[in-house]
């Protein structure tokens, strides 16, 4: 499940509907255990190294489903070419490859020496400084200044900026927060990505990070949590000993106390830095994977059900991972998202082939495993960009993630508002079963129905619920209620049988939609509406719409809008929009400026409470 949207599933959000079955809950599901378990110790295995886009592993696991796929007989959409962006989509195989920005590398050119006292010193590249992940490319030249924490937040009444000048020199800063007390008032400052927001907004050339005295040497020789959306300023991390030597000995251990203690230790120094940062994006191929269902009748098999789950996970971490260690480790994704993966497959098993037993279906189905949901829902959005078959044949979406955990027969089903038909469906389907559905009619939400959702497709998301594992090394398969899981993968194949068969096609309809069920653009309390476009490769911040009845929607914004300004402050990715809309509070009014086109438009937006 992309972490982005993750509190949008909480269960606390919803307008919650029990539908229980009209059977006994001890009904059985037609799905093996087994099997289910079969799947995935496979797919969140030491071998797959936890299925990160564009990695080994993540190959590994797609040629698993494809092969899978093909002992059930389904037919092949797809090329298989599986790296090769080029290849002819000639239903040769199952794959569907695209390229993807995988964030950043660690150049061979970077540099830093300081000018003190008449005497330059050159310092060695992961030995003494290492580029910080967050880093712009570049080069810069400046005058140090020494600004505490680097926390420049007015409005928490902390200004570690106060009385120093910050335009146009090199800012040199502590790591975390005065103390690093998790429950500091100070605590949501620390953010590494915030203080430089605030330094580029400042007018600063480059930021240096001091890392903690008692840091791992290691610190400085990984380079593997980059993303593709940069801080827009030169950044370098530096040994606790070489800061002491720019002010001097005792001076950083005293001016660290006084900064501790919530009080300003900022000054200028007596050091001029020149810094050069060489972190050249990286683009790597993945591919989802895609299999076909023809359907039985002459007039409505050329109408298609997709039913999909993504495939990948965090590999050895990263940007997304919550794990409390920064080291590199496997993140196997058992239940995210192995669980749903493992339910398309057996869906495929259970439709496919050509036994006695299998299923009628009128209209045609494809069965889609996708790549890159981590990093943005990545293959969903490319294959909505990039249809094998024309979106107007789609009638409905069905969307597994994070099916593996059910507890006390009761899961959470998205979309249920998106379709006015959805509940003559689910309702029935989960008869025998006795699942306890806790339904939100919204359409939006953390994984890749989402894409289709945005194309007004009626969608249908199957999910278990967070937990403590989430995003961590311990999502793993003996944390799996595989008994669970199959009965989940029971109402997803009687939904899918009944959405195939429904006497009509399904009309789509849009969820009213309220303040508390926003993933995207969210700072603190405030709402503003907007549904950002993770995949593009633009300045600022494409939309791919804005909610109904929203902030954004009364002023003005609308699909297309690429977002280069909130009030003050400059927008360059989404990160730089998510700190931007935290400085501000409800009901302040903010210029917000916009690309629209050729033109530059500013639109003046009332933001909004989000409630809980």
């Amino acid at each position: 499940m992309f972490a982005k949207y993750k509190t949008v599933w909480r269960v606390s959000a919803f307008a919650l509907v029990a539908l229980i079955g009209a059977f006994p809950a001890s009904a059985q599901s037609a799905f093996s255990k087994e099997r289910v378990q079969e799947h995935l110790q496979y797919l969140a295995s030491d071998e797959l190294r936890g299925r990160g886009s564009g990695d080994v592993g993540n190959q590994k696991a797609a040629r698993y489903i494809a092969k899978e796929f093909a002992s059930y007989g389904l037919k092949p959409l797809g090329t298989r070419r599986q790296n090769d962006t080029n290849a002819p989509i000639d239903g040769s195989g199952y794959f569907q490859p695209f390229a993807f920005n995988a964030g950043r590398t660690l150049g061979k050119q970077n540099r830093l020496s300081v000018e003190r006292d008449g005497k330059t010193t050159k310092y060695r590249a992961q030995k003494d400084f290492q580029p910080s992940t967050l880093s712009s490319p570049g080069e810069a030249q400046g005058e140090v200044v020494f600004a505490g924490y680097g926390i420049h937040e007015p409005k928490a009444n902390h200004d570690d900026y106060q009385g120093v000048e910050i335009k146009d020199r090199v800012v040199l800063l502590l790591s975390g927060t005065p103390g690093n007390a998790p429950n500091s008032p100070l605590a949501e400052f620390g953010d590494m990505r915030r203080k430089a927001f605030n330094a580029r907004e400042a007018g600063a050339k480059a930021v240096i990070v001091v890392l903690p005295k008692e840091s791992d040497p290691q610190d400085l020789t990984r380079f593997t949590h980059a993303t593709s959306a940069h801080s827009g300023i030169p950044i370098a991390r530096v040994r606790y000993a070489v800061a002491e030597e720019w002010l001097g000995a005792g001076v950083l251990d005293s001016a660290k106390a006084q900064a501790d203690k919530g009080e300003t230790a900022s000054r200028a120094l007596n050091v001029k830095i020149s810094l050069q940062t060489d972190v050249p994006p990286q683009t790597k191929v993945t591919a989802n994977v895609i299999g076909f269902i023809e359907g039985s009748d002459p007039v409505l098999k050329n109408e298609v059900v997709i039913v999909g789950a993504h495939l990948d996970h965090l590999g050895m971490g990263g940007a997304g991972s919550l794990s409390r260690s920064s080291k590199p480790m496997i993140h196997y994704g058992a239940d995210d998202n192995a669980s749903g993966t493992t339910g398309v497959l057996m869906l495929a098993a259970h439709f496919g082939g050509s036994g006695a037993n299998r299923p009628v279906l009128k209209r045609s189905l494809i069965l889609m495993c996708f790549s890159g949901e981590e990093m943005g829902l990545l293959g969903s959005a490319y294959y909505t960009r990039k249809p094998i078959l024309p979106l107007e044949r789609v009638t409905a979406m069905l969307n597994m993630d994070m099916i593996g955990r059910m507890k006390n027969d009761e899961m959470i089903l998205g979309g249920t508002g998106t379709a006015k038909e959805w509940k003559e469906i689910f309702t029935p389907a989960n008869e025998g079963l006795g699942i306890k559905i806790s339904s939100s009619d919204n359409g939006f939400g953390a994984s890749d129905h989402f894409s289709f959702f945005l194309q007004n497709k009626p969608v249908l998301f199957f999910f278990t619920g967070l937990h403590p594992d989430y995003h961590t090394p311990t999502d793993t398969v003996d944390k799996i209620n595989f008994e669970g899981e199959a009965k989940v993968i029971q109402l997803v194949a009687n939904c899918l049988e009944r959405t195939a068969n429904f006497p009509t096609s399904l009309t789509f309809q849009k969820p009213v939609q309220t303040a508390q069920s926003t993933g995207a653009g969210r700072g603190g309390r405030v709402y503003f509406g907007s549904i950002p476009n993770y995949s593009a490769t633009v300045v600022g911040v494409l939309l791919d719409g804005v909610r109904e009845g929203s902030p954004a929607e009364k002023g003005g914004l609308k699909q297309g809008d690429i977002i280069i300004k909130f009030g003050e402050k400059s927008v360059k990715n989404v990160e730089d929009y998510t700190v931007a809309l935290q400085q501000y509070k409800p009901g302040d009014k903010v210029p917000v400026t916009v690309k629209r086109g050729n033109d530059t438009v500013v639109l003046m937006v009332t933001l909004a409470a989000r409630k809980e």
